[in-house]
């Protein structure tokens, strides 16, 4: 019974709005004049795609404080529905209300940058929540969308100019996200084939923030590419250090330039610090193939089930399933196989990666997440059903 009133309550607005008008009452009196919980219930309830009357913009022009926060929630309604232009025509007249709150007309303003953002006109967006903070007028907000409506383009370098202005202004610390839109532009410049481009604009990222631990990732691929292995190495360590929970994404190339910087010693002792402490199951995968090319299938064997009995998963039991498959005796091969394929099944099914802000699972690692936008928030999932 509830939920029908909450649902005819938009109905009866527009019922009272048409009685007001046939009794040539003020519509101060009759119908706008409600509580702000009445304009906030109608902002959320009016999502329905029913058609509203032509007649609530005839008179636009006499909208005063009162009915100011009504033509804000019709004019959110419109855009939901897709119908911009209506939204703008209303939001419009707000913003040139002389004689309407400063804080009306800067919730105009900053919903009608969302109308020109929804309509496609990037500029137009832009230019009206630079007038926002002009006027020092609801700065979070536009501050905000202005970085969002960067990051969309993909124009990292006005983002770059926006988060700094951001930190200038209130004093909040985007350093690491302006490590991120770096990180970006080296993406970009690397991809393009301009190496030394990239390598300054990642050391670029470092100075600006410090701990970035996706610049040194990059760096250490530049490196490594460039057989560089001392600074490869240095770089490794550094996203250990920031960013230990990163391991299963770096391990194997650490790996590769330990061999190939042929310094059996340093391997060693990366190979004893890993054995040493609880790791996550790709590093056990890894160290054990590498222990097994060095000391031999005994020693391989005992480092891997001393690793898994102290972080068992799912990965861990699939591997140790095929071993024993290897090694089964004819009668029993069937029934292992049979263990394998579901194991592999499970395994293949499950996702890699989790973002700690919306719960987005995927299977590679993003800097920023697809599901929430939010960036350094995806993480490995760690336990017996990931890492």
């Amino acid at each position: 019974m509830l939920n029908l009133l909450w649902l005819l309550l938009p109905v009866a607005a527009v019922a009272g709005w048409f009685a007001a008008k046939r009794s040539a009452a003020k519509r101060t009196d009759v119908f706008w004049n409600y509580s702000a919980d009445f304009h906030q219930g109608l902002n959320v309830l009016l999502n329905a795609p029913q058609d509203l009357p032509e007649e609530l913009f005839d008179n636009i022009s006499d909208t005063d404080n009162d009915t100011a926060e009504t033509h804000l929630a019709l004019g959110n309604l419109y855009r939901r529905r897709g119908d911009v232009n209506r939204a703008i025509v209303l939001h419009e007249s707000l913003v040139n209300k002389s004689d309407l709150s400063e804080e009306l007309q800067a919730t105009a303003l900053y919903e009608l940058a969302k109308d020109f953002d929804s309509a496609g006109l990037l500029d137009r967006s832009e230019a009206t929540l630079r007038t926002l903070i002009e006027k020092q007028q609801r700065l979070p907000d536009a501050y905000a969308a202005l970085l969002q409506l960067h990051e969309r383009e993909r124009d990292w370098g006005h983002a770059i100019e926006i988060a700094s202005e951001i930190e200038r202004a209130t004093g909040k610390d985007h350093t690491q996200l302006v490590g991120h839109y770096y990180c970006e532009l080296a993406t970009e410049a690397q991809s393009a084939g301009y190496k030394e481009e990239a390598a300054s604009l990642l050391n670029t990222a470092l100075e600006r923030a410090g701990k970035c631990a996706r610049a040194h990732m990059m760096l250490s691929n530049l490196a490594k590419t460039e057989g560089d292995h001392a600074s490869a190495l240095h770089h490794f360590e550094q996203v250990e250090a920031l960013r230990p929970e990163l391991m299963p994404d770096i391990i194997d190339d650490w790996f590769e330039t330990l061999l190939a910087n042929g310094d059996t010693s340093a391997l060693r002792r990366f190979v004893q610090r890993i054995a040493e402490r609880r790791n996550a199951y790709s590093v056990i995968r890894t160290t054990r193939a590498i222990i097994k090319q060095l000391d031999g299938v005994d020693l391989a064997e005992r480092f891997f089930k001393d690793q898994i009995l102290q972080r068992p998963s799912l990965k861990g039991l699939r591997d140790w399933a095929h071993d024993q498959l290897a090694i089964s005796k004819p009668d029993e091969r069937d029934k292992v196989q049979v263990i394998c394929a579901l194991l592999d099944k499970v395994v293949e099914e499950k996702p890699a990666y989790r973002c700690g802000s919306c719960g987005f699972l995927g299977n590679m690692l993003h800097w920023r997440c697809p599901g929430c936008s939010n960036w350094d928030t995806v993480q490995p999932i760690i336990g017996v059903e990931g890492e």
